[in-house]
């Protein structure tokens, strides 16, 4: 297990995967995501700790 914390990612930088686990609040009103925890992502396949992505995180193509 890496900490990778710092560096925006979707994707683990230990094993690859793109299943990440995060800390999400929910709207009650339209259930959909309301906020997330940035620094407190986790991938699901080898617990490696990692800074979730926001949108303005994406690289410019």
């Amino acid at each position: 297990m890496g900490d990778y914390r710092g560096i925006p990612t979707c994707a683990c930088p230990s094993c690859g995967s793109h299943l990440l686990e995060i800390t999400a609040s929910f709207s009650p009103d339209t259930y959909e995501i309301e906020m997330y925890l940035l620094d407190n992502a986790r991938c699901a396949m080898c617990q490696a700790h990692l800074t979730a992505p926001t949108p303005t995180d994406l690289p410019a193509a």
